[in-house]
C-alpha cells in the first residue's frame, strides 16, 4: 500500500541485460530514499562512470542509470530536487526519468526531447508515462506532454515544474 510509485517495463539499451540492471534502481541518499527509472541513453555515461569510479563510487550495475543515482547521491546540494538539478546539469543524451521519493514524484525529459514523457490522470491520480498508450491502457487521460528540458513535481499538492535547461542550439550539415 502507498501514495506513490513507479514501475519500469523498458528492455537494457545500455549495459548489460541482467536482473541487477532491472528498474527502478533504488539509493539510499542523505536527502532520503530514491527510486528512478529511465528511459533512453546517456551518451557521456562511461566517462561520468570513470570519474565517479575515481573518486570512490562502487557501482552494482553496468547501466547508465546508476551515474545518476551516484551524481544526485554525491551532490552537495541542501535540497533533493537541487540535488537532481545539480545531475541533470552534468548528463549528457536523450532520456525520460522518473524519480520516486517518499513524498512525491519527480518527472524529467533531456532538453532535445528525444525519448518521450507525458502526464496523464486517472481520477484523482496523476500519471507519468514514457507514451500516451500506457494511459490508454488503464483509462487515463492525456493532460500534456512533459516538454524538453522540464522537470516536475508531483506530490499531494499538485503539478509543479520548472525549466531545468532550454533546447541547444544545433547545426546540421547535409
Amino acid at each position: 500500500k502507498g501514495r506513490l510509485a513507479i514501475g519500469h517495463v523498458r528492455y537494457s539499451t545500455a549495459g548489460d541485460t541482467s536482473l541487477r540492471n532491472a528498474q527502478p534502481l533504488l539509493a539510499n541518499t542523505s536527502h532520503g530514499v530514491l527510486a528512478l527509472a529511465h528511459n533512453g541513453n546517456l551518451t557521456n555515461a562511461l566517462t561520468l562512470r570513470k570519474q565517479l569510479e575515481g573518486s570512490g563510487s562502487i557501482f552494482q550495475t553496468t547501466s547508465d542509470t546508476e551515474c545518476i543515482l551516484h551524481l544526485v547521491a554525491r551532490s552537495k546540494a541542501k535540497t533533493l530536487r537541487e540535488a537532481i538539478l545539480e545531475a541533470l546539469r552534468q548528463v549528457e543524451g536523450s532520456y525520460s526519468l522518473v524519480f520516486c521519493t517518499k513524498r512525491e514524484l519527480i518527472a524529467a525529459r533531456d532538453p532535445y526531447g528525444v525519448r518521450p514523457l507525458v502526464l496523464g490522470k486517472l481520477g484523482n491520480a496523476v500519471m507519468v508515462a514514457s507514451e500516451t498508450c500506457a494511459l490508454d491502457l488503464v483509462g487515463a487521460k492525456f493532460v500534456r506532454e512533459i516538454q524538453p528540458g522540464e522537470l516536475a513535481y508531483i506530490n499531494g499538492s499538485g503539478i509543479r515544474s520548472t525549466q531545468f535547461a532550454v533546447r541547444p542550439q544545433t547545426a546540421f550539415c547535409s
